[in-house]
């Protein structure tokens, strides 16, 4: 198991108590960086980053996981978040995304970066509706493939975090 899978499991029930989806976690240069959504897919506030950091930091000494001094980073996953699940995929079909893939899809096609909207999942297959040679297609790819992919901020998506937003705040009332 990667050290970083291990942080993610170690971490998880935390977040879980906190209403957290741990997205994504990195560790690169002596830094410990931990993504974070709320369940209902909202983006955590500042004091609930610095509360689960606090957390997260009790249990990482504790555990002693990573045995060099490093930098933890707890932060939210944003708005053009890291998919970085197969389950991110399922979640926000229909949504721009932008896609590098480790290997070319197929042998007839040199290309590793995509950007597109998420058709649908099948399996452990995703396919992407897409612009390429001119036309509109959707291009299929395992999910064991992806290098990295992420939302891309658009108009539409600003504008639905927008009324999510404001259907969060009128229930908060």
């Amino acid at each position: 198991m990667l050290l970083t899978e291990k942080i993610e499991e170690v971490l998880t029930p935390l977040a879980t108590d906190a209403n957290m989806d741990i997205v994504q976690v990195n560790y690169t240069k002596k830094t410990l960086q931990i993504l974070l959504e709320k369940k209902d897919g909202t983006s955590p506030t500042i004091d609930e980053c610095e509360e689960l950091s606090r957390a997260f930091s009790a249990t990482l000494d504790v555990e002693d996981l990573i045995k060099e001094k490093y930098f933890l980073e707890v932060g939210s996953a944003g708005m053009d978040r890291p998919l970085t699940k197969l389950a991110d995929f399922e979640k926000f079909t229909g949504r721009d995304i932008k896609v590098e893939l480790k290997m070319p899809r197929n042998l007839d096609d040199e290309r590793k970066r995509f950007k597109g909207k998420i058709n649908h999942t099948e399996n452990q297959t995703i396919f992407l509706d897409t612009f390429l040679d001119e036309k509109n297609q959707t291009i299929s790819f395992d999910f064991d493939n992806v290098a990295k992919a992420k939302l891309l901020i658009t108009d539409e998506l600003i504008k639905e975090i927008l009324k999510n937003n404001k259907q969060i705040n009128k229930k908060g009332k």
